[in-house]
């Protein structure tokens, strides 16, 4: 029996698909229909667009976070620093991946052309087997392509010249590359509809997870496609269609069904957070789903694709890192108190001389402030500290030290030891959908849909129910006494709502199309801290402004690539760019 199995390894693994398998050289090996009858080769094609997934948030020359009032990198000439100003053009956008993302559909749709017409048996021996297998390879591609365009719409909608809201080119078949430069723009809810329709189809033919020892949907194909995966992208994808950015006449209804995509998700996964944040000793951190390809948080994750870059890039000086990304002090003032009150209220327990006492939990999983326990060393961004720049022992300096006065613990293994004499690498799972998400997706979308407190689809979950779970497990005290505060009223709740979709996935690529599509301001200052101790140890905090962005107001909308508006005479361009 021949059995064409892909396993882990090749399926997200580490970037070591050989060249010449994921593109058939037809004309110097084989003919077209010769090759196109080999299973391998037809199942290369699908491979070849699992490849294309992220392989880590950090994809954009650092977090897209960057972009945004949540944090900045230290090198002042990195394209998301540009990014966030005046500089930021059509030519060099750090958004862009066009080019990644067609190649990806294209593949796909040689699948679906080659690999689904009958012909090609994926398992030989066993009929069964290879139906069961054909019919999860066919979810398997249209959920990709769904992805992908979906990927691109996020990237590339605009309102172009005409005045109306468009999309990007749709390609559901193979073209010949005569035809590329004819291809025109379709609309927003043409391209919209397409994902939809794709994500409905797939859903019928994928696994609710792979568990188990089975050939088709056992553990080892982890990391595959799944039916709870259509139902978070397709609750992630109506969301933002029901936002304000995109002005869809029935807004209303795509948070209605983005609320009933997240409601059948809740009948695969239930509606209880697992508490990853916990550790077996009981101390909190992210350590427990990020460097654990079996979490249960995870509904689709990738394999990172350097196992201590990260490290690398943005431990602080003294761990003998770079300290790339620095979380701002208006991220920081996001975190409410361990009690749940924003730092604001006037119930709040918050002590402006000891700032980071007594907050949120996955406040100290996300920064290391000045004073931070971390890897059996302390933190010292003060002003003559050890992570600051021309501190005490020399290796912080303008290249690789703080401009915020904080530093990034999200995504950072205590594995990991970049000290030379002790290297040491973890691996890295970076989650293309998790459950945090999904029920952030549904209380969103249940409030401006229903309201706080209607449970639409006797799933046992009202909004005010999904935002209380997601803060229950990040470690908020209980009675969340501030969440019965505003859970009465659909304006407070929506704005509790935004914050903890900030906090709580922060650095995982949300909040630059969050700002968009909420239609808020992309220009309020950005905040630092400066921290200066006496000589008995106490401290004085200064807020000060690092800058201010100057975001225009298309920049809500990103540009279309410029070299494929130059090539393709067809697309248009989105208007101000």
């Amino acid at each position: 029996m021949k059995k064409i199995i892909y396993t882990l390894a090749i399926l997200v693994g580490l970037s070591a698909c050989d060249e010449n398998f994921m593109e058939p050289k037809y004309a110097n090996e084989l003919g077209l229909e010769e090759a196109v009858s080999d299973p391998q080769v037809v199942q290369g094609f699908l491979l070849k667009a699992y490849d294309a997934l992220p392989k880590g948030q950090d994809n954009y020359g650092g977090f897209l976070d960057c972009a945004t009032q949540n944090a900045v990198i230290n090198l002042p000439n990195n394209q998301l620093n540009k990014t966030i100003s005046e500089e930021w053009q059509a030519l060099g956008s750090p958004i862009d991946n066009w080019s990644s993302r067609y190649a990806a559909i294209q593949s796909i749709n040689r699948f679906i052309e080659y690999g689904l017409r009958g012909d090609v048996t994926f398992w030989k021996g066993n009929e069964q087997t290879n139906k069961e297998l054909t019919e999860r390879l066919e979810g398997e591609a249209y959920f990709l392509r769904a992805y992908f365009y979906f990927d691109l719409l996020k990237r590339f909608a605009g309102v172009d010249g005409s005045g109306e809201l468009m999309g990007v080119p749709l390609i559901t078949k193979q073209l010949d590359a005569a035809s590329v430069p004819e291809l025109p723009r379709a609309t927003f809810r043409e391209v919209l509809e397409q994902i939809i329709d794709d994500l409905d189809y797939a859903v019928n033919f994928l696994p609710e997870n792979y568990s188990g020892s089975s050939e088709i949907t056992g553990q080892n194909q982890l990391g595959r496609a799944s039916s709870v995966a259509c139902l978070a992208l397709k609750s992630r994808v109506l969301l933002y269609a029901g936002s304000e950015l995109y002005g869809l006449s029935d807004a209303q209804d795509m948070n209605v069904e983005s609320a009933r995509a997240a409601g059948e998700a809740f009948g695969l996964i239930g509606t209880t957070l697992p508490d990853v944040y916990l550790d077996a000793g009981g101390s909190t951190g992210y350590d427990n789903y990020f460097n654990n390809g079996d979490s249960d948080e995870l509904i689709m994750r990738r394999l990172g694709n350097n196992e201590n870059a990260i490290e690398g890039a943005n431990f602080p000086p003294s761990y003998f890192g770079n300290g790339r990304t620095n979380p701002t002090q208006n991220l920081v003032d996001a975190f409410p108190t361990a009690d749940g009150y924003p730092i604001d209220h006037p119930s709040s327990t918050y002590d402006q001389d000891f700032p980071y006492a007594n907050r949120d939990p996955r406040f100290y999983m996300t920064v290391l402030y000045d004073g931070a326990f971390f890897k059996g060393q302390t933190v010292q961004t003060y002003v003559g500290g050890k992570d600051y720049s021309g501190g005490v022992g020399g290796a912080a300096n303008t290249e690789n030290s703080t401009r915020t006065g904080y530093y990034l613990r999200k995504w950072l293994s205590t594995f990991v030891d970049k000290n030379p004499a002790n290297n040491t690498n973890a691996y890295h799972y970076f989650s293309l959908f998790r459950k945090g998400e999904v029920f952030l997706n549904f209380s969103e979308a249940a409030n401006e849909a229903f309201g706080p407190n209607a449970d639409p689809y006797g799933v046992g979950m009202t909004a005010v129910d999904a935002i209380r779970e997601v803060r229950r497990r990040a470690g908020i005290a209980q009675p969340d006494v501030y969440l019965d505060m505003v859970s009465a009223d659909q304006d407070d709740l929506r704005e509790l709502i935004r914050n903890e979709r900030r906090i709580e996935l922060c650095f995982e690529g949300h909040y630059f199309y969050d700002l968009r599509r909420w239609n808020e301001d992309l220009n309020d200052e950005v905040k630092s801290v400066k921290i200066e101790k006496n000589q008995f140890g106490v401290a004085t905090y200064s807020i000060e402004s690092l800058f201010t962005p100057t975001y225009k107001d298309y920049m809500y909308f990103g540009p279309m690539p410029y070299f494929e508006a130059i090539k393709t005479p067809s697309i248009t361009q989105n208007t101000g760019w």
